[in-house]
């Protein structure tokens, strides 16, 4: 079930090893003697290549930098912003956009750009402390980083030193002055370092509470009843602003004791089992100062999750904290499924598939539902896409509180629709019997109605003398007239009308006068309904010779 398995110069016997969030890591070196610690800026190929080595290793697949608020300068956030830049690039395959940006070789590059496609993500944070060697403005330097995370930690606690007198900021974790313990005792420590480790959570800006039995590094520990009193207050605190507690795993891998290692092992194991119980996140640390101890100790911890059946563990991203799954289990899922009936805050930013994890943004239905609906949206075409655009904005959906007045309103529109129609029905049929015989083609498509009235127009041509008849007949002059609007070729018979209708008029006049003269009179309106003839032929330069 376990076969231990090789990455780079470690072995590991559990694959979920690789899964853990290392959210503690320093990428800006070990720790120098406390008089000769200096402000040491980043890198944008410090970074990288803190990166650089976790992808070659394979694991964590989850890494966060977060290092000392002292050590950090203006230079820092044009160096995070470079990188991460770096990374985009080194992401969609860019590697020689990649490498120049972050200062590395192309085989850095390639190194990182299989890692993240693989699913490795990396973030950038800081460890913000009460160190007193740090700028005054050194927030304003933190908030310009644009950080993923904050681990709020104590390194200093205020004390009267038996030599150098009251107020001195003693670094209580430093090989420097342990000492000092002596002096001021463990549980004085235990409650000065408690009193503004809770005071700093719950004021100052944080994600993560940071190794919290740092106080215990020498094995000064308080009594037993106190430390969980203290353990309780912590995720309290925790519970309430929506934070994680980190399980620091420095002491497996520095120079303690068996004894030491046990009673830390013993403490952290009991504060996992609390903070589920209690519904706080748990975040790990390995608060490496070197990339060999990326993730170091990590093994140990799996055991003390499993044995209080922990799946989820918490890395920040983003300014939130997401959650990763080591195992997706039965249990898991669903877990996973009770959570998105009533979601938890964050979201998991790991490689697993979303019926794995279950996102409560959006269910595997939802999501399916959504493709389908815009499949058969892009299916439709847009004419279609158009009409029921249109059809949604003539019927708005009316509001809730006049469900009642719009039920009336539609019953009296109804009412009134109909009476309309009765009073519009008898002004329809008023046509004369040729219109009459017409009605049905009317009825049909618009295709065979447009041959109609070219057939009615052809019929009236050749018998101009039928104009008399027909103004006899005014009702039917406008239908008529509205039917050979369409028709342009029409136009010039309408106008020949008036010459014979003149025509007409003065052949009865000519009769009077003698019937000798009547054929010359006939034949002199011959040429004179010729010369306008004549005269009319730009009508037939009209004719589609300019349109072509």
């Amino acid at each position: 079930m376990d076969p231990s398995w090789s990455k780079g110069s470690r072995t590991l016997s559990d694959p979920r090893i690789a899964a853990i969030p290392d959210v503690h890591g320093h990428a800006k070196g070990e720790h120098r003697p406390f008089a000769e610690e200096r402000p040491i800026a980043y890198s944008a190929r410090m970074l990288f290549l803190w990166f650089y080595h976790a992808c070659r290793r394979g694991s964590p697949r989850f890494l966060m930098v977060a290092d000392h608020i002292n050590y950090l300068t203006f230079e820092d956030p044009g160096a995070v912003n470079t990188v991460r830049r770096a990374l985009k690039l080194a992401h969609a395959g860019d590697l020689y956009g990649a490498a120049e940006t972050a200062g590395v070789d192309v085989a850095h590059a390639s190194v990182v750009s299989d890692g993240l496609r693989r699913g490795m993500r990396f973030s950038i944070g800081a460890e913000v402390d009460n160190d007193p060697r740090a700028r005054p403005d050194a927030q304003n330097i933190v908030d310009a980083m644009r950080p993923d995370g904050i681990v709020r930690s104590v390194h200093f606690i205020t004390i009267d030193h038996p030599e150098k007198g009251a107020d001195f900021a003693w670094a209580f974790d430093n090989d420097e002055f342990a000492h000092l313990f002596d002096a001021v005792g463990a549980d004085k420590v235990w409650e000065l370092y408690t009193a503004k480790y809770f005071d700093d959570l719950e004021k100052l800006p944080a994600h993560v509470a940071g190794h919290f039995y740092a106080p215990a590094g020498f094995g000064h520990w308080p009594v037993q009843k106190a430390l969980e009193a203290y353990e309780d207050r912590l995720l309290e605190i925790c519970h309430a602003r929506g934070l994680a507690v980190e399980i620091n795993t420095r002491f497996l891998y520095r120079d303690n004791g068996e004894t030491e290692k046990k009673k830390l092992l013993d403490a952290n194991a009991r504060l996992i089992a609390k903070a589920k119980a209690r519904g706080v996140g748990i975040a790990i640390g390995s608060d490496a100062h070197s990339p060999k101890d990326q993730g170091n100790g990590f093994d140990a911890i799996l055991r003390l999750l499993d044995g209080a059946k922990v799946n989820e563990i918490v890395f920040p991203v983003g300014g939130r904290l997401a959650r990763v799954a080591l195992r997706a289990t039965r249990e898991h899922l669903e877990a996973q499924a009770k959570t998105r009936e009533s979601p938890a805050p964050g979201s998991s930013i790991t490689g697993y598939s979303r019926a794995e994890l279950g996102l409560p943004e959006e269910t595997e239905a939802a999501a399916g539902a959504r493709r389908e609906s815009a499949r058969a949206h892009r299916e439709a075409g847009p004419k279609k896409r158009s009409i029921d655009a249109t059809r949604a904005s003539k019927r708005p959906e009316p509001a809730a509180g006049a469900a009642k007045s719009t039920s009336k309103r539609s019953a009296d529109s109804s009412s009134q629709s109909s009476k309309a129609k009765a009073a519009r029905a008898p002004a329809k049929p008023v046509a004369p019997a040729k219109t009459a015989a017409k009605a049905p083609a009317a009825k049909k498509p618009a295709a065979k109605a447009k041959p109609a009235p070219a057939k009615t127009l052809k019929k009236p041509v050749p018998a101009p003398s039928k104009s008399a008849a027909k103004k006899a007949a005014p009702p039917a002059r406008p239908k008529a007239a509205a039917k050979s609007k369409p028709a342009v070729k029409a136009k010039p018979i309408a106008k020949s009308k008036p010459a014979a209708k003149a025509a007409a008029k003065k052949v009865p006049v000519k009769k009077a006068s003698a019937k000798k003269t009547a054929p010359k009179a006939a034949a002199k309106p011959k040429k004179l309904a010729a010369k306008p003839a004549a005269k009319k032929k730009p009508v037939a330069k009209k004719k589609p010779v300019k349109r072509r």
